[in-house]
């Protein structure tokens, strides 16, 4: 269980996070097992002179719903939803399911539900978008889905939050200074790991916990709790080789976790016939393929297929993959290619997909700069002064 004693200092990480301000409408959401803890947002929320609103559930009835509502209901826009997000000034939501694993057994009902949320999406995460961030959590279901004991998650999730916020400052604030100005980033690893990607005139990003005015006036409005990473969305049209993931999640219901996974991609594109994966590969295929699917219907093309996000893990707490990406991508020593949407961070794709796949912790990152010259920012997984 999560020490209660630590939820004011938590809520008011989540406050920075929002930078919440006076008359800000904040729309509060999560499951009911972190009840507790979101009312201690919403007081938060209120000391800045902030509305609140909290909305969650339990486990038990999300899986009633997606049980009882039909594809066609799903697939509907969620109306009363849509006034919230049109009316509220912040979003923040806490990780909703207490067992995320009850989610593998509705895949073509969750696929209608993302298509019906759309529109609430492009309101959140779209253009002018409003700001958000997605926190996680840690319940016994949680660590039964991604094997792990309780505590072990609770150091990645609840540890990974408590940390030195002007360390990891001054960590991301380094690698975006390395890569100022760079053209082409080249990633290899002891696994099969070697790609390039073109990055120039890109924007960089620091999730590092804090939403300030600069990331603001840019339209960089959202972050992740635990934070830690420093991410950019390379040139759509370039970008090949191979990515080895040891394990992630199934991106459509977030319920399987899917081991020993092989990207290719050429030309800043996914190749999904020649990706592989151990263990649940039928799975990484049937949800590349679906998504395909949504996004030529919306789109008219395979935008789940572009490369998305070049990310840097750097939270010096979080040192071990189990399948949830909101720690994974965070690890220090490693990387994250996404593919799909990158239209919220400096990139021009939009979709229904944003996948992250994220190597071991022991990459060798080379920059090479617009001039030709080249220089290291990462060597077996260590980061380089």
């Amino acid at each position: 269980m999560i020490d209660e004693n630590i939820y004011p200092k938590l809520a008011e990480d989540v406050i920075s996070s929002l930078d919440v301000k006076s008359g800000d409408a904040v729309l509060i959401s999560g499951g009911a097992h972190a009840q507790k803890f979101l009312e201690e947002i919403g007081i938060a929320v209120a000391k800045r002179g902030g509305q609140p609103f909290i909305t969650a559930v339990s486990n038990d009835y999300q899986k009633r719903l997606l049980e009882t509502c039909t594809v066609r209901q799903l697939k509907a826009m969620p109306k009363i939803m849509m006034g919230v997000v049109q009316a509220m000034d912040a979003y923040v939501t806490v990780e909703p399911y207490s067992d995320p694993s009850i989610k593998k057994y509705f895949r073509e009902k969750l696929q209608a539900r993302s298509e019906g949320n759309f529109p609430v999406m492009q309101i959140i995460y779209g253009k002018p978008g409003k700001r958000w961030l997605y926190m996680g959590w840690a319940t016994e279901g949680m660590a039964k889905m991604y094997n792990v004991p309780l505590k072990e998650l609770e150091k990645l999730v609840i540890g990974g939050c408590l940390i030195d916020y002007g360390v990891l400052k001054e960590d991301c604030e380094h690698v975006m200074r390395v890569l100022n100005n760079a053209k082409y980033v080249h990633v290899t690893d002891p696994n099969g790991t070697d790609f390039s990607l073109d990055i120039e005139g890109r924007r960089l990003n620091p999730d590092d916990g804090v939403l300030t005015p600069e990331k603001v006036a840019v339209g960089d409005l959202g972050g992740n709790l635990p934070a830690g990473e420093v991410f950019v969305a390379p040139v759509e049209t370039y970008g090949s080789g191979t990515l080895y993931c040891p394990l992630t999640i199934d991106d459509l219901t977030r319920g399987t976790i899917i081991k020993g996974v092989r990207l290719k991609f050429k030309d800043g594109t996914l190749l999904p016939d020649e990706c592989t994966a151990e263990h649940n590969e039928e799975v990484l295929r049937d949800t590349l393929h679906k998504m395909v699917e949504v996004d030529k219907e919306k789109y008219g093309s395979a935008n789940a297929l572009k490369v998305a996000e070049l990310g840097i893990g750097l939270n010096p707490v979080i040192d071990r993959a189990i399948g949830y990406i909101l720690t994974d991508e965070k690890i220090g020593g490693s990387v994250h290619v996404a593919f799909g949407r990158s239209d919220m961070y400096g990139g021009n794709v939009a979709s229904n997909m944003h996948w992250d796949f994220v190597t071991a912790p022991d990459v060798t990152l080379e920059v090479e700069y617009k001039d030709g010259h080249k220089k290291l920012l990462m060597k077996d997984g260590r980061l380089l002064r």
